[in-house]
């Protein structure tokens, strides 16, 4: 598929001769491009792709602007920082994994970091935090929070929190395989894949990109470790990664649950105490 762009945008230069226009419709993007036949009502980030028309080229010459030129350079740098940052994590431990995650943590992450450092030396939390959805955490937020339990739970040198500029799609299972190849760019060996990955307003099954990321892992160039997601068990009475345990009774403790406390100020349970406290503090958690 090629990459395409909305063809009348002000940062862009085009073609003036031979521009081949590429024309789809909502069928098409809800269809064929976030393949969600069976979704009800509007799926927002097809919203945000059409926000500038429906017509798209297949290439740009390059980008306008002093200021546009200065923002494309600034997250190249940015880009290139990051990758800098995780070659040396490379070089420092042998076993190193990263994890996307786009949701203030809460007591599920928690157990997944763990779980992982049984197996690894060390896990970057490598969160995309390029343009998002109305109602996604603000990255400077997500900063605040992982570092916050970083220094209470985990310390630098087991865990640390390293975000790369790209574009959230939310096309679910498709959008996990697109999430490894970035990784894969970035030199990391171990990615994971969790409940409902890059998904939004429940247009995917929960388990959907676990089990294309198993039909594709031996053509993916990076190692995969899928998980079916955190829950609360109240049998267990603690949170457990399905599998863990054989009981029925499992409680969905998902970012938008932890969103819609944080978004009304109050106490979600299954997140850590201190940091809702701390994150108290700011204002400004969602996006706009």
């Amino acid at each position: 598929m090629p990459i395409i762009i909305p063809n009348n945008l002000k940062y862009f230069k085009y073609k003036k001769k031979k521009q081949k226009i590429i024309k789809l419709d909502y069928a098409f993007l809800k269809n064929k491009f976030f393949r969600i036949k069976n979704f009800k009502g509007i799926y927002d980030p097809i919203k945000i792709i059409s926000s500038s028309g429906l017509e798209f080229s297949d290439s740009i010459l390059g980008v306008l602007g002093v200021e546009n030129k200065k923002i494309y350079q600034n997250i190249k740098k940015f880009n290139r920082i990051s990758k800098i940052k995780i070659q040396l994590i490379l070089k420092k431990y042998k076993k190193v994994c990263s994890f996307q995650t786009r949701n203030i943590p809460h007591f599920g992450h928690e157990l997944i970091i763990s779980r992982l450092l049984e197996t690894f030396d060390h896990v970057i939390i490598n969160p995309v935090i390029g343009p998002k959805k109305k109602g996604d955490v603000n990255y400077n937020i997500l900063d605040k929070s992982f570092n916050f339990l970083i220094d209470k739970k985990y310390t630098k040198e087991k865990v640390s929190f390293i975000p790369i500029l790209a574009n959230m799609f939310y096309a679910g299972p498709f959008e996990a395989i697109h999430h490894a190849n970035l990784r894969a760019a970035l030199c990391l060996k171990h990615f994971v894949v969790g409940r409902d990955h890059a998904g939004a307003q429940n247009a995917y099954h929960p388990d959907a990109a676990f089990k294309l990321i198993n039909k594709y892992k031996n053509k993916i160039n990076i190692h995969v470790i899928a998980l079916k997601g955190s829950y609360y068990c109240s049998n267990c009475k603690k949170v457990v990664i399905k599998g863990d345990c054989l009981h029925n009774s499992l409680l969905n403790i998902s970012g938008t649950n932890f969103r819609k406390y944080l978004f009304k100020k109050k106490i979600f349970k299954h997140a850590d105490y201190d940091m809702q406290i701390y994150l108290k503090k700011f204002d400004n958690l969602f996006t706009k």
